[in-house]
C-alpha cells in the first residue's frame, strides 16, 4: 500500500508537467526528446514497475544499492563498471534487461521474485523506443538565472568598490617642514597621515623598543623574544637596529610556522573529514609542511595559489617540484565531507560546493556558494556563474582515498587507489614474496566475505534472531580483519609516497544547473567559466579534455584581477594590525565592509605585484612603517573621535592566539622543541571512523598533551583538539577562517590555573632559573620578567614577588611538615620529599566498539600519571610565581 501511494504521488507530479513550466527538450539536460505519448507510456506502464519492484533498493527515499537509482534519469543511463542500466534505443545492451531476465536466480533482479513476461516486454519496449522520461518541472519562483547574459543586481556591478580595476595611486604629498613630513617614514605612512589630517587626529608616540621587539617577534614568528635577543636589541643604537631584527625574523624557520598557520586557517586545514563519520586524512600533514616551506621560501603568492588549484597540471622542472605541486592540490581535498551520505551524486555535488566556497572565499573574498540554489541575494553572482565554476570541479576527481556509503564500518570508506602517487611506479612494485602473500590474504578475505554474505542472506532481516545477529556481527568482524590485513599489504601508502589531492577526472566537461540546488534535478547545461562580475579580466579558453582548473588558476592570479591581490594584502594587514583595512576579511561583497583607506589598499596590492607577489617583502615594508611602530597607548581625544582606531592613530593591542600562548609557555620554560614531528600520531591512523569517546581520540589527546613541539604540528583531527587550542578560540576547521573569534570565558582562566601544561612548564622554568642563578631571588625574578614581558620588574613588583616567594616557601614547608605520617588518600601519592601529588584519571568510561566496527573494547581508560614534583620549597615557590605570570593579562597580550 505504501508503494502504491508513493507511485500515485509520482504520477501526480508527472501530470503537473502539463500545467507547470517545463524546460524544452533541447534544454532538459540529458533527457531524450519524447512526445507526450511516449511519456504517458512511461508513466502508465514503466514507472509502476520500477516503483513496485526496484525503488526499495534504488531510489531517493531508500538507498542507492550498487550506485544505481532508477528514479533518476542520469543515474539509470550513466555508464557504470559493467555498462549502463538503460541504453536508450537498445534494450539488449541494457543491464536492467539483462538482470531481470537472468537465468541464475541468485543474480536476477528483483532478488525475491521474477517479473512477469508482460512487465519485461514493457521495459524492453520503453527502452527500444528511446527510454522517454518526463521533462523536469521548473517552479516559477526558483529565483535562479537560467538564461545566459542575465546578471542579478547588475547595477551593483559598476558601483561596488571591490569589483573595480586596481588603481595605481601615488602617495599623498605632505607639506615640507610640517609635523607630518617629519612623522612619515614611508609611503604607507603618507597614506595614513593624509587620513589622520582629514579626521583631525594626532598619532600617539612611537612604541618603546622593548614593546616593539615583543610585537615584531610575536607577529612574525608567534614566539616571544629571548632575554638575550631583548638585550641585544636594546643595546643596538644603530639606525638599522630594527631592520636587522625584522630581517632575522623573516629569515627564521619560525616565520613559516607562524604565517603558514595563518594560511592553514584560510585553507580550513584539518586532518579528518569531520561531519557525521569522522575519518582521518593520514597524509594531510604533507600539505601542512608544503605550506610552511612555501612561506619560508617566500614562494611568490601567485605561484602558491596556482599550485594549490592546479599543481598537477603545471609544468615542473624536476621530480621534486612535481611532487611539491601534487601535494599542493591537497588544498582542494581536505575539506569537511559527509561520507555517510547515501547518494553519490549528492556527495559529489556537496564536495563541489565545498570547493567553490573555499576557493571563492579564500582567494576572492566572495561568498559564491550562496548561488548554488538561487542567485546571490546581494552580489551580482548568478546561478549560472556558480555552475560555470561547478563544471570545473565536477571535471576534477578528489583523491582523498574516500567514498560515500550509508552506514559503513571498518575500512568500508577507504579507497586506496584514490590517492596521489608521489613515487615512481617502479619503486612500488612488491617483491615476489609479497605478491604471494597478497594473493593468500586476498583469498582469505574473499572467503571471509563469502561467509558473511551467506550468513546475511540466509535469513530475511525481519526474521533475524539474536543468535543470527550475533553470528552476523562475528562474521563481519572477521571479514573486516581480513580486509585490514589485505589493505596493509596492498595499500599504496605502505609501498611508496602518497598524498591527498586532486586530478582531472576521466570524464571532463560542462555541467548542468541544479534546480534549487538539488543534485538530481538537472536544468540547462552551462559552459565552464568564471564570474561575470569580473568580466574585464582576460578569460582563457578551456582546453578540450581537461577540467579547467589550470585556466581557473591563471584567471585567479591574473594581475588585472582586483580581488585576489586586494584580499591577499588585506589578510596580511589584518595579521599585523588586528583589523584589516577591510574588516570583513573573507567577504568583499556588498554585505562586507568598505576599506578604511582604499588608496592605501590599492597601493599595497600594486606594490605586491611589483615585488613579484612576495609576501615577505610586503610584510617587511609594513612593519618598518611608522604606522606599525606606534605605541598602543591611549589618547582621550582620539578615543572620543575614533574609538575603534579605524584611522590608525595608535597600534591596537591584541590577545595572543591559542598557538602563541601554548608555544610561548613551552619556549619560556625551555621545553619547546623546534621543527616538525617525525612520527605524528595522525599519520598512523587507519582510515576508520574516529569515535569522539574512543581510544583513538584519547590517544590523540594524550599525544597532544605530552607534545613539546610547536602547536602547528599537533594532530589536527577535526573535533579532537588540545585544550589549549580549543579554549583560546582556535580556527573553525570546517570553513575559511580569515579572522578568528576572540572571546573571554571562564574556561580560559581555569586552563591557566589547572592544566598540566602550565604546571609542568612552570616547574621546568623554575628548575632552570634556579640552577643558573647565583642570587636565587633577585636574578631569578628579573630573568623571568624579561622573558615573559620583555621588561624588568618595577620596584614594587620586585618587592611583591620576593614577598610572595617567601610566603609560599613558608606555607609549603608547613604543609609538608603536616603531611608527614598522615595516610594518603586513594588518589594521592607522596614523593621522596614528602610532597603530596595528585594523579588524575580520565572519567570517561571504557568504550565498547560498535559490533560492526571490528574493534574490541579498550584495554584500559586513559590515565594521566603526570606528577609535578618540586625538589624544594624554593623551587615550588618559583614555579608558582612563573605560573602566575603565565596566567597574567600582560603575558596574554601584545601591545
Amino acid at each position: 500500500m505504501k508503494r502504491i501511494n508513493h507511485y500515485n504521488r509520482l504520477a501526480w507530479m508527472a501530470v503537473a508537467c502539463i500545467a507547470g513550466g517545463t524546460l524544452s527538450a533541447e534544454e532538459a539536460a540529458g533527457l531524450p526528446q519524447a512526445n507526450d505519448k511516449e511519456v504517458e507510456f512511461f508513466e502508465r506502464k514503466v514507472r509502476p514497475i520500477l516503483v513496485e519492484n526496484c525503488y526499495i533498493c534504488h531510489s531517493e527515499h531508500h538507498k542507492e544499492a550498487g550506485g544505481l537509482r532508477v528514479d533518476d534519469f542520469k543515474s539509470i543511463t550513466s555508464k557504470g563498471r559493467n555498462g549502463s542500466a538503460v541504453v536508450a534505443g537498445n534494450s539488449a545492451e541494457s543491464i536492467l534487461i539483462q538482470r531481470v531476465t537472468h537465468a541464475d536466480d541468485s543474480k536476477a533482479m528483483p532478488p525475491d521474485h521474477r517479473l512477469s513476461e508482460q512487465q519485461i516486454h514493457d521495459l524492453k519496449s520503453w527502452i527500444d523506443r528511446g527510454a522517454a522520461w518526463p521533462p523536469l518541472v521548473i517552479p516559477t519562483d526558483i529565483d535562479q538565472t537560467l538564461e545566459p547574459g542575465v546578471v542579478p543586481h547588475v547595477e551593483r556591478k559598476e558601483s561596488h568598490w571591490a569589483w573595480q580595476p586596481l588603481k595605481n595611486p601615488a602617495a599623498p604629498e605632505v607639506a615640507p617642514g610640517s609635523f607630518w613630513a617629519t612623522w612619515a617614514r614611508s609611503d604607507i605612512d603618507r597614506f595614513v597621515a593624509s587620513r589622520l589630517q582629514e579626521e583631525s587626529l594626532t598619532p600617539v608616540a612611537d612604541a618603546a623598543k622593548s614593546s616593539l621587539l615583543r610585537r615584531l617577534t610575536f607577529d612574525l614568528t608567534g614566539l616571544p623574544p629571548t632575554e638575550q635577543e631583548l638585550l641585544d636589541y636594546l643595546l643596538d643604537e644603530s639606525d638599522r637596529a630594527t631592520e636587522k631584527v625584522v630581517d632575522r625574523l623573516l629569515g627564521s624557520i619560525s616565520f613559516g610556522e607562524r604565517w603558514g598557520r595563518h594560511w592553514l586557517d584560510v585553507a580550513r586545514y584539518g586532518e579528518s573529514t569531520g561531519s557525521a563519520r569522522n575519518l582521518p586524512y593520514p597524509h594531510a600533514w604533507r600539505y601542512r609542511d608544503y605550506v610552511i616551506e612555501s612561506f619560508n621560501e617566500d614562494k611568490p603568492f601567485n605561484q602558491f595559489l596556482q599550485e594549490q588549484i592546479a599543481g598537477d597540471l603545471l609544468p615542473a622542472n624536476s621530480p621534486s617540484q612535481k611532487r611539491e605541486q601534487l601535494i599542493a592540490t591537497g588544498f582542494l581535498a581536505l575539506g569537511v565531507k559527509d561520507v555517510n551520505q547515501r547518494f553519490k551524486v549528492r556527495y559529489d555535488m556537496d564536495n563541489v560546493d565545498e570547493q567553490i566556497d573555499t576557493v571563492s572565499k579564500a582567494v576572492l573574498g566572495l561568498t559564491v556558494s550562496c548561488a548554488r540554489c538561487h542567485d546571490h541575494k546581494f552580489d551580482p553572482i548568478s546561478t549560472r556563474d556558480y555552475y560555470a565554476l561547478a563544471g570545473i570541479f565536477t571535471s576534477t576527481e578528489l583523491c582523498d582515498a574516500l567514498r560515500n556509503q550509508m552506514g559503513g564500518s571498518g575500512l568500508a570508506y577507504y579507497v586506496p587507489n584514490r590517492l596521489i602517487q608521489l613515487s615512481d611506479e617502479s619503486d612500488q612494485q612488491p617483491s615476489e614474496e609479497v605478491r604471494l602473500e597478497i594473493e593468500e590474504r586476498r583469498k582469505e578475505f574473499e572467503a571471509a566475505r563469502a561467509k558473511f554474505v551467506q550468513i546475511r542472506d540466509s535469513v530475511k532481516q525481519e526474521d533475524r534472531t539474536a543468535d543470527h545477529t550475533k553470528k552476523l556481527q562475528q562474521a563481519r568482524q572477521a571479514m573486516q580483519r581480513k580486509q585490514a590485513e589485505l589493505v596493509a599489504l596492498t595499500d599504496p601508502a605502505a609501498r611508496g609516497l602518497v598524498a591527498i589531492g586532486v586530478r582531472d577526472a576521466e570524464k571532463t566537461g560542462d555541467t548542468e544547473i541544479r534546480i534549487r540546488g538539488e543534485a538530481e534535478k538537472l536544468g540547462p547545461t552551462v559552459p565552464r567559466g568564471f564570474l561575470t562580475v569580473l568580466d574585464h579580466i582576460p578569460t582563457p579558453s578551456m582546453e578540450e579534455g581537461r577540467s579547467g582548473r589550470y585556466e581557473l588558476a591563471k584567471w585567479l592570479t591574473h594581475p588585472s584581477n582586483p580581488l585576489t591581490t586586494r584580499v591577499a594584502v588585506n589578510r596580511i594587514w589584518q595579521r599585523l594590525f588586528a583589523e584589516g583595512l577591510v574588516r570583513t576579511v573573507d567577504n568583499f561583497g556588498v554585505m562586507g565592509d568598505v576599506p578604511s583607506h582604499p588608496e592605501l589598499l590599492d597601493y599595497l596590492a600594486q606594490q605586491f605585484i611589483r615585488n613579484g607577489w612576495s609576501q615577505k617583502k610586503l610584510i617587511r615594508e609594513i612593519v618598518l612603517s611608522r604606522t606599525y611602530q606606534l605605541s598602543a597607548s591611549s589618547s582621550e581625544t582620539a578615543i572620543a573621535k575614533d574609538p575603534s582606531n579605524k584611522w590608525l592613530w595608535r597600534h591596537a593591542p591584541r590577545r595572543l592566539d591559542a598557538e602563541e600562548i601554548r608555544d610561548s609557555i613551552l619556549a619560556i620554560s625551555g621545553e619547546l622543541q623546534r621543527g616538525s614531528v617525525a612520527l605524528d600520531e595522525s599519520k598512523k591512523l587507519p582510515v576508520i571512523e574516529i569515535r569522539n569517546n574512543g581510544p583513538e581520540s584519547r590517544k590523540l589527546l594524550a599525544v597532544s598533551s605530552s607534545s613539546v613541539h610547536r602547536s602547528v604540528y599537533l594532530p589536527m583531527v577535526r573535533g579532537i583538539l588540545h585544550d589549549a587550542l580549543q579554549v583560546f578560540d582556535f580556527a573553525e576547521q570546517g570553513m575559511v577562517t580569515g579572522k578568528r573569534s576572540n572571546t573571554t570565558v571562564p574556561p580560559q582562566a581555569l586552563f591557566l590555573l589547572n592544566d598540566p601544561l602550565l604546571q609542568k612548564a612552570a616547574l621546568a622554568k623554575s628548575k632552570r632559573i634556579l640552577a643558573g642563578s647565583s642570587d636565587p631571588v633577585a636574578q631569578s625574578i628579573t630573568s623571568i620578567y624579561r622573558e615573559a614581558f620583555q621588561r624588568n620588574p618595577t620596584d614594587q613588583e620586585m618587592i611583591d614577588a620576593v614577598s610572595f616567594i617567601q610566603s609560599y616557601e613558608n606555607q609549603f614547608e608547613l604543609i609538608l611538615e603536616e603531611s608527614k605520617g598522615s595516610p594518603s588518600s586513594a588518589q594521592t601519592t607522596e614523593s621522596s620529599q614528602g610532597v603530596k601529588l595528585v594523579s588524575s584519571e580520565s572519567n570517561s568510561s571504557q568504550n565498547v566498539a560498535a559490533p560492526e566496527d571490528g574493534r574490541g573494547e579498550d584495554a584500559e581508560p586513559m590515565v594521566d600519571t603526570t606528577h609535578i614534583e618540586p625538589a624544594s620549597s624554593r623551587e615550588a615557590a618559583m614555579a608558582a610565581l612563573v605560573q602566575s605570570l603565565f596566567a597574567s593579562a600582560e603575558f596574554r597580550f601584545v601591545r
